[in-house]
């Protein structure tokens, strides 16, 4: 899509740009935590895995940025196939997503819920209070744990 383009452009005129699908504190650390259980699963073929995508009905975008990126940081993370992302678009919800593992005896899961969109508008503006003197491309990721990915 246009984010290279976009990187390239901040760059090149010694700007910045950050860039995220999600600017929640908690997703962030929601996906760390869902890299290392897949990672821990993956070699339990016993274990289905699947992602559920919840958002207000008038969400456009099935699975949601976010939704996406759950699925690309678990495929990467176990090494595996992307799992399925159910997605649900219904009332007023402002976004939950749900990593779960079931096995023959036993059910594994990891959510994270927003219950207020404004989680969002507090990360972005972390994120704008630490973009603040740097150039070059980052993403959330470098506000939250810099070096420590």
């Amino acid at each position: 899509g246009e984010l290279p383009r976009l990187r390239a452009l901040a760059e090149s005129g010694g700007g910045a740009f950050l860039h995220a699908p999600n600017f929640s504190i908690g997703v962030a650390l929601f996906l760390k935590a869902a890299a290392e259980l897949a990672r821990r699963f993956a070699d339990q073929p016993e274990f289905g895995g699947y992602i559920l995508d919840l958002h207000h009905a008038a969400k456009q975008d099935a699975p949601s940025g976010t939704g996406r990126l759950l699925q690309r940081v678990v495929a990467e993370a176990s090494g595996r196939p992307a799992l399925p992302v159910t997605s649900v678009r219904a009332g007023h919800l402002p976004g939950t997503h749900t990593l779960a593992y079931d096995g023959p005896f036993e059910s594994v899961s990891l959510t994270h819920e927003a219950r207020d969109r404004a989680v969002f508008a507090q990360g972005a503006v972390l994120a704008a209070e630490w973009l603040v003197g740097r150039t070059g491309s980052f993403t959330f990721d470098d506000v939250l744990f810099g070096s420590d990915r």
